[in-house]
């Protein structure tokens, strides 16, 4: 009968949703399908394998359909060291991460480091790279700075100078300091036409015998103003004035224009 025809299916489909059940709740049970290996791979230089290992193995929970992939990244890229990192499941019991560590371009400030793309990150102390320059600044601006020192780098191949330290100050003025013992003062407006007016000048900017270029000041609008120091001396004797005669009337100080 139909009544009959309907109890019989709503038997079956009553066995279904049960066999749907247990099969959920089994596939949820950790110990079905376990995951036996877990995978890191990346090239690595600073981070320590056993500090990845112990990052995620709290965050390693369930079984190979339960487990929770993104908690997992999130728990890696908590180490400073630790810049992408991806996840992914290999059947039947492996997880695999690949893990891209940090590039560091450049001290920041004190006790942080930042990467090409302007992140700012803070390793342990005994991790501190002291070999790289340094960038200051406010961290908001650290986007801005290392685009400005890529670009500095970039002009100045060719010059026989290293930059050792930029800063962008709290009234927005560049300051630029070389191994070499030479500092520049930028200002905060033509950065690019300043320096290329540095860049123009620098080998033609040959001091007394016995003396080395400490400073130029570029904040003129037509000219600048360079600073020696007696080399190998105790007391150092300073000349600091505007450059106005390389050649007669080639530089003209014509005051201090915008910073």
């Amino acid at each position: 009968s139909r009544m009959g025809a309907a109890l019989t299916a709503l038997s079956l489909f009553a066995v279904m949703l049960g066999g749907l059940a247990w099969g959920v709740m089994t596939l949820r049970d950790p110990q079905v399908l376990p995951l036996k290996v877990v995978r890191i791979d990346g090239q690595f230089r600073y981070l320590q394998r056993s500090d990845l290992e112990q990052a995620v193995a709290t965050a390693v929970e369930g079984n190979f359909f339960t487990l929770d992939v993104d908690r997992i990244r999130a728990a890696a890229r908590k180490l400073p060291w630790v810049d992408e990192v991806s996840v992914r499941r290999i059947w039947p019991d492996t997880l695999q991460m690949w893990v891209q560590e940090q590039i560091p371009l450049a001290r920041w400030g004190k006790g942080r480091l930042v990467n090409p793309r302007g992140e700012v990150f803070q390793p342990l102390p005994a991790q501190m790279p002291r070999h790289l320059p340094r960038l200051d600044g406010a961290v908001e601006s650290a986007p801005l700075v290392v685009a400005q020192y890529q670009e500095m780098h970039r002009r100045l191949v060719g010059l026989p100078l290293e930059i050792e330290r930029l800063r962008l100050d709290a009234r927005q003025a560049w300051m630029v300091e070389f191994r070499q013992g030479l500092k520049l003062q930028l200002g905060s407006s033509e950065i690019e036409r300043r320096l290329g007016r540095f860049i123009r000048f620098y080998p033609l900017l040959q001091g007394p015998v016995g003396k080395r270029l400490k400073s130029i000041d570029l904040r003129y609008t037509n000219g600048l103003a360079v600073e020696w120091v007696t080399v190998n001396l105790p007391q150092t004797s300073k000349q600091n004035k505007p450059v106005t005669g390389l050649r007669t009337g080639w530089l003209e100080r014509e005051g201090k224009g915008q910073a």
